[in-house]
């Protein structure tokens, strides 16, 4: 007895030394999520970012995990600080030891966060910010191998989108263009004067407000004495709705244009009536009438126990990107960095179950972006919600938008 004792406490200890008992479960993959989930100007983002995550979990996970093995997602808030995003990647590195990373809602945040993830190779995949800078900054020749990504608009083609519909589909001509002080809406005013300058145009006016700003009939007398027959906007929602509501006070009828910030909840609150019709760019408008687009939103309010989605745009993105970072893990074979950024870049796989965009090659080495122009719409808030701004882009919501050939 004593011998066969000492024999199954030798294979015990065998089984363990080969990576643990043969009943063990799968180790799950850990990818990262970072988002503005506890700041009043941009939780709206935070919030939808890990809402579109989660019902990624529950999609993913469903079907067996990748490679067998189970995804976890480590949640995590960077409060739209700087500081808390950067100590936030450090952890997800050296801690958590995440596979890839999805999200971040603020330029601000974004950039120096991203830092910390590419110098330790770790893939990450931004779903909400739209700076243009947080991609160029880390793109060859600055960097031989970048492993910064994006699933958003960037903020050098929501102008051009922008300008098409108040230039060129609504013919106004004399614009204003208010921003706030923040990275965000510095680089949005920078991208917006770069696209009227290319279109050899100058504004009749520019202002500028500071976040948090309570009252702006200052700025908006500004645009009404220089004879301005629309306003374009670059700011996030909170000031948005300021912004409309004190143009309501003053008594200044102009249409109201600006990136996606004005599609989200906060936006739309918060304005109230000042809100109804104005235009926003997105990439994911909540009442699309595609059956798979439809699903991605039943899912979201039924998964996060809401009726609307705070914000539509950032939820999709955030979806894809984990769908794109999940394929490139089984292209790879692998959950090593490296490995997950080369599949990134030349994805053979085209997808199937993502909601903004069919993706054939949504990246290459020279290009990081997934989203093209034709990709992004002119949303319209319409008795509180966002709409379609033109029936044609309703009636082709049913087919997938794709992006633009490889460049």
């Amino acid at each position: 007895m004593q011998k066969f004792r000492n024999l199954y406490a030798i294979l015990g200890i065998a089984l363990w030394s080969v990576g643990g008992p043969l009943w063990a479960e799968p180790q799950s993959i850990k990818i990262g999520v970072i988002g503005p989930l506890s700041a009043k100007s941009s939780e709206d983002m935070g919030l939808s970012i890990v809402g579109g995550a989660r019902v990624f979990l529950s999609d993913i996970n469903t079907t067996g995990g990748i490679m067998g093995r189970p995804i976890e997602l480590v949640i995590r808030d960077d409060q739209a600080k700087p500081e808390v995003g950067v100590a936030i990647a450090r952890e997800l590195v050296e801690k958590e030891k995440v596979v890839a990373v999805v999200g971040f809602a603020n330029t601000g945040v974004a950039l120096p966060s991203a830092k910390v993830l590419q110098e330790a190779r770790i893939p990450l995949i931004v779903s909400g910010s739209t700076g243009a800078t947080v991609i160029r900054t880390f793109m060859p020749p600055a960097y031989p191998v970048s492993y910064v990504f994006r699933t958003s608009a960037s903020d050098e083609l929501q102008p051009v989108v922008i300008l098409d519909d108040v230039i060129d589909r609504r013919k106004l001509g004399r614009i204003a263009l208010l921003h706030d002080e923040s990275p965000y809406g510095q680089l949005g005013r920078q991208s917006v004067l770069a696209e009227l300058e290319r279109r050899k145009l100058k504004p009749v006016a520019v202002a500028s407000f500071k976040v948090g700003e309570t009252d702006m009939r200052a700025q908006l007398q500004q645009v009404k004495a220089s004879g301005a027959d629309v306003i374009v906007m670059y700011c996030l929602g909170t000031d948005a709705a300021t912004l409309v509501k004190s143009a309501e006070k003053i008594n200044l009828k102009l249409p109201m244009v600006g990136p996606w910030t004005l599609s989200q909840k906060t936006f739309i609150d918060q304005a109230g009536k000042s809100a109804e019709g104005a235009r926003t760019s997105v990439t994911f408008i909540e009442s699309e009438l595609s059956s798979v687009k439809n699903q991605f939103s039943l899912n979201y309010r039924k998964i996060n126990k809401v009726s609307q989605i705070p914000s539509a745009v950032a939820a999709a993105q955030t979806y894809d990107a984990l769908r794109l970072i999940s394929l490139a893990i089984f292209q790879a074979n692998s959950t090593e960095g490296p490995q997950i950024q080369a599949a990134l870049e030349n994805l053979q796989y085209q997808t199937t179950s993502t909601v903004v965009s069919r993706y054939t090659r949504p990246f290459t080495k020279t290009d990081h972006e997934a989203v093209t122009g034709n990709m992004v719409i002119m949303g319209e808030i319409r008795n509180g919600q966002v709409a379609y701004a033109y029936k044609e882009d309703a009636s082709s919501s049913v087919i997938m938008r794709t992006k633009s050939p490889a460049r």
